[in-house]
Order: C-alpha cells, then sequence, then structure tokens
C-alpha cells in the first residue's frame, strides 16, 4: 500500500508539474501573441501618423507652389504694368552689374537699326586705307589663313555688325540705340547691354596703344576686354528683371550673317568665348578686383588667355620671346606686310586640317613668333618668312610636324623621298614653289617662295635663327 501510495503521489507531482508547464507556455505564448499584437498596432499607428504627415506636408507644398505661382503672376503683371525703363536706367543696371561707374554718362539718342549698321561700318573701317587692307589680304594669303581672295574691309564691317544693339560715338559722347527695339523686352535690354558694356570698360580701363605689328597682342588685349564685356552681359541678363517678357513691344534687329573668312570669324568668335574663360578664372581668384587689375598688366599673348593659370598666373609672368629681323630687303624688294601669328594663330592654321586635340598639342608651348610677306608674282603669290620660338625642343618639333603636313595637304604636295633627305628639315624645289621648313633646336623657320632666286637669298640671308 505504501509503493502504491508513493507511486500514486508521483504520478500526481509528475501530472501537476507538466500541467504547469503547459500553463507557463500557454502564459509565454499568450504574451508573445499579446506583444506581437501591440507591436502591430503601434506599427499601425507609426504608419498612419506618418501618412497623414506624408500628406500634410504635400498639401503644405502644393500650397507653397501655388502662393509662389501666384506671386510670380503678380510680380510678372506689376512689372507688365510699369512702363518700359528709360535708356539711362538700363543704363544704371548694366554699371551695377560691373559695378564700375562711367566716367562720362553717354547721352542716349534713339535712330533707326540701319542708322546703327551704318555707324559701326564707318567705325570699323576708319582708318584702314585700301593699301593696309590689300596687305593684308595678301598675308592672309600667304599664310594659309584664307584660301582665296576678299574683301578685307568688308569682312571688318561684317564682323562689327554682328553686335547691333548701340554705337558709341567717343568725340560727341552719344550712345545711339535701335529704336525700334523696345526696352521692356528683356532680348532688347540684353542687345543695349551688350553694346553699352565696352563703353564702360574702355572709359575705366582705356586700351594700350597697340604694338607695331603684333596683331597677337591685340588680339590678347582684345580678349580681355571682350571677356569681360561678356561675362558681364551675362551677370546683367541673370539679374535683370522678368527675363522672360519677350513677348512685349518690337523685337530688336538681328544681326546681319557672318559672312566674312573663315579664319576671321573664327578669331573673332574666340577672343569673346576664350575671353570669357580669362576672366572668370580672374574672378574666381580675386572678384572684380583681380579683374579690374589685369588692365594694368593686360595679357601680351593669346598664350596667356589659352593658359591663364601656368602663364599670365606665373611669377614673373611669361613674356612671349620678340622674334624680330633687322634688315627684311631681299634682292632689293621691301617687305609688304610682317606680323606676329601667336599661339592662336598657329592653332587655327593647324586645325583647318587636323582635329583640336592635335592641334593644340601642336601649337602649345608657343613663346614667340613673326612672319614676314614679300610680294611675288600675281600667277604664282607672294613669298613668306615664318619664324617661331617654342619653350622646348619637344614642343618644336611637334610643331614642325604638324606644319609639315599641314603644308603638304594646303598646297597638295605629293610626298617624295627626297623632301625628308636631311633630318628635321623639309625641302621642296619646284619650278614656282620652293619650300624650307626646318627645326633648329627650339625654333622652327619657314620659308614659301614662288621664285627659285628670292627663294636662295631669303634662305642665306634668314638661315641662322
Amino acid at each position: 500500500m505504501s509503493l502504491l501510495a508513493l507511486a500514486v503521489a508521483g504520478g500526481v507531482w509528475s501530472w501537476m508539474l507538466y500541467e504547469r508547464k503547459g500553463d507557463a507556455q500557454v502564459r509565454e505564448a499568450e504574451m508573445m501573441q499579446h506583444e506581437a499584437m501591440l507591436k502591430a498596432n503601434v506599427q499601425e499607428r507609426e504608419a498612419l501618423l506618418t501618412k497623414a504627415k506624408q500628406e500634410k506636408q504635400e498639401a503644405l507644398d502644393k500650397l507653397q507652389r501655388e502662393n509662389d505661382d501666384l506671386r510670380q503672376k503678380l510680380a510678372e503683371a506689376l512689372e507688365s504694368a510699369k512702363p518700359p525703363p528709360t535708356p539711362g536706367e538700363v543704363a544704371e543696371r548694366v554699371r551695377a552689374a560691373r559695378d564700375l561707374a562711367f566716367v562720362r554718362v553717354p547721352e542716349f539718342v534713339a535712330v533707326p537699326s540701319e542708322e546703327i549698321m551704318q555707324r559701326l561700318a564707318a567705325q570699323a573701317v576708319a582708318g584702314v586705307t585700301p593699301e593696309m587692307a590689300e596687305a593684308r589680304l595678301r598675308a592672309a594669303l600667304a599664310m594659309g589663313f584664307a584660301d582665296t581672295e576678299f574683301d578685307y574691309r568688308a569682312a571688318l564691317v561684317n564682323l562689327a555688325q554682328a553686335k547691333p544693339g548701340g554705337c558709341y560715338d567717343a568725340a560727341t559722347g552719344r550712345f545711339y540705340f535701335q529704336s525700334d527695339a523696345s526696352l521692356a523686352r528683356a532680348d532688347s535690354r540684353e542687345l543695349f547691354a551688350g553694346a553699352l558694356l565696352p563703353v564702360l570698360l574702355e572709359q575705366n580701363f582705356p586700351a594700350p596703344p597697340p604694338e607695331p605689328d603684333n596683331d597677337d597682342a591685340l588680339l590678347a588685349a582684345q580678349s580681355l576686354a571682350r571677356g569681360d564685356a561678356s561675362f558681364s552681359r551675362v551677370r546683367f541678363s541673370l539679374s535683370d528683371q522678368a527675363r522672360a517678357n519677350f513677348d512685349k513691344g518690337q523685337a530688336p534687329a538681328p544681326p546681319p550673317p557672318l559672312t566674312g573668312p573663315q579664319f576671321l570669324t573664327e578669331l573673332w568668335k574666340w577672343s569673346e568665348d576664350a575671353g570669357n574663360l580669362f576672366v572668370q578664372a580672374l574672378h574666381q581668384k580675386g572678384g572684380p578686383a583681380a579683374v579690374n587689375a589685369a588692365y594694368a598688366r593686360p595679357p601680351r599673348s593669346t598664350a596667356e588667355i589659352l593658359h591663364a593659370e601656368q602663364l599670365y598666373a606665373a611669377t614673373p609672368p611669361f613674356a612671349p620671346v620678340s622674334v624680330t629681323f633687322a634688315d627684311t630687303t631681299v634682292n632689293g624688294a621691301a617687305a609688304l606686310f610682317t606680323n606676329v601669328a601667336g599661339e592662336a594663330g598657329a592653332f587655327f592654321l593647324v586645325r583647318k586640317w587636323f582635329g583640336v586635340d592635335e592641334s593644340e598639342t601642336a601649337t602649345v608651348g608657343w613663346a614667340g613668333d613673326r612672319y614676314v610677306v614679300w610680294p611675288g608674282s600675281k600667277a604664282h603669290g607672294d613669298h613668306l618668312l615664318w619664324r617661331s620660338v617654342w619653350t622646348t625642343e619637344k614642343d618644336a618639333e611637334e610643331f614642325f610636324a604638324a606644319a609639315r603636313s599641314s603644308l603638304m595637304s594646303r598646297l597638295l604636295i605629293p610626298w617624295q623621298k627626297e623632301y625628308d633627305a636631311v633630318p628635321q628639315q623639309f625641302r621642296v624645289d619646284d619650278p614656282h614653289r620652293i619650300l624650307r621648313l626646318r627645326r633648329d633646336g627650339k625654333t622652327v623657320t619657314l620659308l614659301n617662295a614662288t621664285d627659285p632666286a628670292f627663294a636662295k637669298a631669303a634662305e642665306e640671308k634668314f638661315a641662322a635663327p
């Protein structure tokens, strides 16, 4: 009986333990389920709150956009209700955009666009005699800038009329602008500003006298001024009120298409585009003060425009090598024309036959040059001597190679072995085409003559670099 009772008691005890364990598991499961439900409820409430918050933010953003649109429409309506700004008011905005003052405030005179064109044409050819135009035309042909004859004076007029927003007469202080272009329009104001900014800059920073027979230095100085005007015109346009109002009043007269020779058009465009980048580089370093200081020491070569950091900002600044010839008389013939091509000029000559990268490689490292043109025959052309100096012998070698290929392409010369018989020389002897291209260290000299006797005399006289 004792054993049986003990067994029964043990069974009861085991059953009670099992029951307790089962109850604990049930309670634990119930608690976990309860916690899961609580967590789900919290997440659901958080999701609802997030959604409600997002919907409220979206509604608020929509209201803000509607408010901004209404404000913009109101501002445009108020602007439209205003009378067109006067020339003096636009001039004040132009002045403020460049943060300069007019030394002499222009007298603004409204005239028909045809009169603007006539005045720009007269200014473009003032002082350019027919003899000067003829000499420049022949030099462009001898150098290879142009392939066919063109009217040099007409080309200058065409470029001057590319910006027909106005014309300034320094003698009278009058600024003539298009009477048929409403200054209520943003495009009219921008054209007006583009013509007035050069006046403001010239009054504050008068251009130094150009170096004689150095177009490269002149182009560099022009690039500074044109780039400054372009950079400031953009700043004016960005700050101009109601910039999008292109439908009010009469639009300005468009400029005529550019019809001049390609090289003049390219150099003109280049002076503004490369000049703009040059001015931007100065402005990023020192603001308007750095740009203003550049006029006290303007760049003296297009190489400095192209390589502002490496050359213009160097200590000391880059100084072009002066290539000179003591006496340019050959066989009793005086030179017809002499000038400097510069890195930009060399680039555009090579660019006619090579891609941009190859042309840059061939002309980077320019240090100085000068070319001379003598009168030749009407049938076969004039004579040319072009001597350039490069920073390193590698630079000179790269230009020599590009110049050699360019000459063969331009003059349609089929290659012959004897042309390259002497290292670092390219020699062609045809009855009416004598070429002598040679590299001496960092110097490359080209003689392109159309008469054997002249070529012989010139080669002897200018053999040594």
